[in-house]
């Protein structure tokens, strides 16, 4: 609950921003509508599905352990969501269904938690989210556990991953190039267009064990450098230049394709089993992004398939800490008419926010 309640905070503190420096500005910001178009009139609702992919792997940098590392994989049922977007506010929350997860008992079964709040503008796109995986599965165990006593070790169902961030896209195209069109379905792209943008964000990841060590006994007899470390903590600061491609057929139907290459920066800190945390230390890499889908997307209707995915990697405490983040997701949605007290709430809620400004 704490988590979600920072979320929030930060969606508020965005949105007032991002109100704050519209009314500096005089000219009203419009994109090419032979290119872009909009529909803040309209509020969008659709539905979801989405099979998602978390992994996360600890690989001692001697190869001499290599057999020792843990390759976790989650077990993870479907998800279903729902969207909502209206003007520039988009929301996205989705719930675990019964459906997805192997029956392969030995995989144990995994759980997650998502929920992204946008800010959308003509040049700037802001984003809040948070993410929360439990249980995973050791897919390296057989190389380092007998198969007879493997089960043991093989599921973990007290390994857990948290994220919680806030990151910011700026479009220099944006008077021609939609980065939202294809992700958010707030506007339509309506030729085809390459982008260039520019990525920068803070994010604050948790990989912990809820009642061990992040490796098992029989790991750390061999790779002891993590024998009593039960707790990761990293503060990751992240800046880097991407491309957007949008290939737009019959002004409906598209291709979509965003890539960004990261610098990124991370202090981080561990916690012992016995509640002792070290000092803080820090590192560098590249942290890649990947973006991509394809659908049909009209002034009512929209409707498409699409991939992400970002990669990590930290080195900590002798040992390289691979995340790595994916999800395929199929979405169907509409566009109605805005109701009468929405509109109006809007309206109360801007007047409020200039007034508190002034």
């Amino acid at each position: 609950m704490r988590s979600l309640f920072i979320v929030y905070f930060m969606f508020f503190l965005l949105h007032s921003r991002a109100y704050a420096q519209d009314a500096k500005t005089k000219a009203k910001v419009i994109p090419d509508t032979n290119f872009v178009i909009s529909y803040p009139q309209y509020i969008s609702l659709g539905i979801y599905t989405a099979s998602p992919l978390m992994q996360i792997v600890v690989d001692p940098v001697n190869e001499t352990y290599d057999k020792y590392r843990s390759d976790f994989r989650g077990n993870f049922s479907d998800l279903l969501g729902f969207t909502l977007a209206y003007k520039s506010i988009y929301i996205h929350y989705a719930f675990k269904t019964p459906f997805g997860p192997s029956e392969d008992s030995r995989k144990g079964r995994s759980a997650s938690t998502g929920i992204t709040l946008r800010i959308r503008k003509p040049r700037i796109t802001l984003a809040a989210e948070y993410r929360r995986y439990e249980g995973y599965y050791d897919n390296n165990a057989p190389t380092y556990v007998p198969w007879d006593t493997g089960s043991y070790y093989y599921v973990r169902p007290d390994v857990h991953y948290k994220n919680i961030g806030v990151n910011g896209i700026y479009n220099f195209s944006w008077r021609k190039f939609s980065y939202n069109a294809p992700l958010t379905y707030n506007e339509r792209q309506l030729k085809s267009r390459i982008g260039f943008l520019l990525k920068g964000g803070m994010n604050y990841t948790t990989i912990y064990s809820s009642d061990s060590t992040i490796l098992s006994s029989v790991q750390t007899r061999q790779f002891d450098s993590y024998n009593d470390i039960s707790s990761i903590h990293a503060l990751l600061l992240k800046a880097g230049p991407g491309i957007g491609v949008n290939i737009v057929i019959f002004k409906r139907f598209y291709f979509s394709l965003n890539y960004f290459v990261m610098g990124n920066f991370i202090e981080y800190q561990y916690e012992t089993q016995d509640g002792t945390h070290s000092s803080w230390r820090s590192n560098a890499n590249l942290y890649t992004e990947t973006t991509t889908g394809f659908g049909y997307n009209s002034k009512r209707l929209f409707a498409g398939v699409s991939f992400n995915g970002d990669i990590n990697i930290m080195r900590v405490k002798g040992a390289s800490i691979k995340t790595n983040f994916a999800s395929v997701s199929v979405s169907l949605g509409y566009r109605f008419n805005a109701p009468h007290f929405l509109e109006k709430g809007w309206k109360d809620t801007s007047r409020k926010l200039k007034e508190l400004k002034n």
